[in-house]
C-alpha cells in the first residue's frame, strides 16, 4: 500500500492565510486596526471603529488629484451554530473628497449628511463618528458580527451617481433615464475597469466581533 506524501509548503501557507483573521489592506499592517467591531453586551447591537483608512501614499495621491475615495462597511449578523446562518446585514457608505479651493476635506455620508475637515485624520474621524450599525439579534442565541471594509477611488463621472446610491436611488442605467440603458451601463463598467487599470488604490479589510450570547427580551 503506497503511502501518501505529506501536503506541501503552500498548501499549509495557503492554510494559514485563511486562520490568521483580518484580511489586512496593501500596508499588511495589522496594528493599525483599519476596521474594529464591538458587540454590545446590554442589547447585542454592535459598534464600529474606523481607523487611519484614508492615510496611505495611494489615498492620498488620489485626493490631491481631485478623485474622491468611496468608503463602503458591509455587515453581517451571524448566528454561530454547528452551521452558522446569516440574521441580518447593512451597508453603510460615504465618500470623501478634497475642496481645491478651500483646501479642505469634504465628507458625505449616508442620509445626506456633509462634513468639512482640515486633515485626514480629522476626516477619519468624522467617519467614525457617523458609522453607525441598526443590527441587533431578535431571538435567543449566541451570535457575532462579520464585517467588510471597501476604501477605492472613484472616477468623478461615478460622484454623481454614488450620490444617488447613498440616497438610495436606483441608478440611470436601471431607470432608462439620463440616457440610461446596456449601453450606459457596459460604458460605466469600462470607465471602473480603467480607473482600476490605471492603478487608483482600492483597499479591502474585514473585521470580526467576538462571539456573545443574547438571552433575549
Amino acid at each position: 500500500m503506497r503511502l501518501l506524501s505529506p501536503p506541501s509548503g503552500p498548501f499549509w501557507a495557503a492554510l494559514l492565510l485563511l486562520a490568521v483573521g483580518p484580511v489586512l489592506g496593501p500596508t499588511g499592517l495589522a496594528a493599525q486596526d483599519p476596521l474594529v467591531l464591538e458587540a454590545r453586551a446590554d442589547d447585542g447591537g454592535v459598534d464600529a471603529r474606523l481607523g487611519p483608512v484614508l492615510e496611505s501614499p495611494g489615498l492620498r495621491n488620489s485626493l490631491e488629484r481631485g478623485l474622491p475615495v468611496r468608503i463602503l462597511v458591509v455587515t453581517e449578523l451571524w448566528r454561530d451554530r454547528f452551521i452558522d446562518a446569516q440574521e441580518g446585514r447593512h451597508e453603510w457608505r460615504a465618500s470623501v473628497r478634497l475642496d481645491p479651493l478651500e483646501r479642505t476635506y469634504v465628507v458625505e455620508t449616508a442620509g445626506g449628511a456633509t462634513l468639512s475637515a482640515t486633515s485626514l485624520a480629522e476626516a477619519a474621524h468624522i467617519l467614525s463618528d457617523r458609522l453607525h450599525i441598526p443590527l441587533q439579534p431578535d431571538r435567543p442565541g449566541r451570535y457575532y458580527y462579520l464585517a467588510r471594509l471597501e476604501v477605492e477611488t472613484l472616477s468623478l463621472s461615478d460622484l454623481g451617481e454614488l450620490r444617488r446610491w447613498m440616497r438610495g436611488e436606483m441608478g440611470p442605467a436601471m431607470e432608462g433615464e439620463e440616457g440610461g440603458g446596456v449601453g450606459s451601463a457596459l460604458g460605466r463598467g469600462l470607465q471602473r475597469l480603467l480607473v482600476r487599470v490605471l492603478g487608483l488604490p482600492a483597499e479591502r479589510y474585514q473585521a470580526r466581533s467576538r462571539s456573545f450570547d443574547f438571552p433575549g427580551e
